[in-house]
């Protein structure tokens, strides 16, 4: 009876902490199924305001961060001209800064896990030591579990590298998309400053300049909205004070304010791509404003249905990231894993089981928090809270300052070159 009680204590804790692991997950992949951009903005911060039940607690505690932040402080970032921070973390190669890194890494995201494995493996290993005479059978069965250990470490190794593999071709595809919309936008711009009409001196003329300035400001607007429209954190950027403010910076006018705020918030950025392709349209029927019209149209038109391409691919990739059940068999495989892995780590290596258990979940726990994060781009489920995502506002900071250059680049050129020309 006495060799059995400490068994029987032991066999409950490992069943009742498998429960508990395997609880966790459920609710952690079914989170992670959600859709990442289902209803408007403005409808999901309303969500995390009345605080639905269904709402993961660290999502609402993050939307209760962003909305700390007065709408004027959205709108004052987002329509700087200059981007404030890199859209990534950024690094140095050298070993040391490497090492001494912690914000954004998979230590901080893991060392929690890693902390109550370890503690769970070492108060293991002392009530081994302690009822080691009592439970000679113990061991026995620690060493057939850790035969399925072995075989279960081999398909866990396998399957975490290419499920990283997936998840950071999706966070590489996100940004790349980001950037495709930044150079279509910039070409627009070139590509209208370069065709304006200019007097004898190179100078843009006042017709033309009104065209120049009126597509850099439709850009700046489309490039906000968009994100506002996929991005749940700037849901304040849809609200009607949001355009109010964008009114007072002079970036929509009273007309065009009225028409968005009668729109539903995740359809704007459609009406100002429009917007802005017919400006260019109808100046092409002035001869007063570009010159070689017809082939600035045909060419316009092409850069507009590629960024119309490209920004309705960024929905979609959010929406078909990843298959559900793909992401939730990988999560039942590494939780089981860690879980045997004290139990199989003490049949190979007795007290030096701990630091095992404390490297193996640092590494696969890690493996599998980076990938979720890379899931995650631009941290809609908060995977990216302590991590590194796309900071959203530096992508629009950017095209804010692309639909400047241009237009201020090539408002004059040199007088020399200009009559030589003509």
């Amino acid at each position: 009876i006495s060799c059995t009680r400490p068994f029987s204590k032991m066999k409950t804790a490992f069943v009742t902490a498998l429960a508990t692991f395997f609880g966790l997950s459920q609710c952690v992949v079914a989170f992670a199924s959600l859709p990442t951009y289902s209803g408007a903005a403005q409808g999901a911060a309303q969500a995390y305001h009345r605080g639905h039940t269904h709402v993961n607690p660290s999502l609402r505690a993050r939307s209760d961060h962003h909305e700390k932040r007065t709408v004027d402080e959205w709108v004052d970032e987002v329509t700087a001209m200059s981007a404030t921070r890199k859209v990534t973390l950024q690094f140095s190669p050298s070993r040391w800064h490497l090492w001494s890194r912690f914000k954004g890494t998979v230590v901080q995201k893991t060392w929690k896990s890693v902390l109550f494995l370890t503690v769970f493996n070492a108060v293991l290993c002392f009530k081994v030591h302690i009822f080691r005479d009592l439970i000679p059978t113990f061991r026995m069965q620690m060493e057939m579990l850790d035969k399925l250990w072995h075989m279960q470490m081999t398909l866990t190794t396998f399957i975490l590298a290419f499920f990283l593999n997936k998840s950071y071709t999706v966070w590489t595809d996100m940004l790349s998309l980001g950037r495709r919309i930044q150079g279509r936008l910039n070409d627009v711009s070139i590509m209208v400053s370069t065709h304006a009409k200019r007097d004898e001196n190179g100078l843009v003329l006042p017709k033309a300049q009104i065209v120049i300035d009126t597509i850099a400001r439709y850009k700046r607007l489309f490039c906000i909205t968009f994100y506002a429209s996929v991005v749940k954190t700037h849901a304040p950027l849809t609200t009607d004070e949001a355009l109010a403010g964008f009114e007072r910076k002079g970036l929509i006018t009273a007309d065009e304010r009225a028409l968005l705020a009668a729109m539903p918030p995740r359809t704007r950025h459609h009406a100002i791509c429009q917007w802005l392709g017919n400006v260019v349209v109808q100046a092409c029927e002035d001869d007063s404003v570009f010159y070689q019209r017809a082939n600035l149209h045909f060419s316009f038109l092409d850069k507009m249905t590629q960024l119309r391409a490209t920004y309705g691919s960024v929905p979609d990739k959010i929406d078909d990231r990843l298959n559900m059940a793909y992401a939730h068999f990988v999560q039942l495989l590494v939780d089981s894993f860690l879980i045997v892995t004290p139990f199989a780590a003490l049949a190979d290596m007795g007290n030096l089981s701990v630091f095992a258990t404390a490297v193996l979940t640092m590494f696969f726990q890690g493996l599998l928090d980076l990938s979720k994060m890379f899931l995650d781009p631009y941290n809609n489920e908060g995977q990216g809270d302590n991590g590194d995502y796309l900071v959203v506002n530096t992508l629009i900071q950017e095209t804010n300052a692309g639909s400047e250059r241009f237009k201020d680049l090539t408002k004059r050129f040199p007088p020399s070159y200009w009559r030589g020309v003509g």
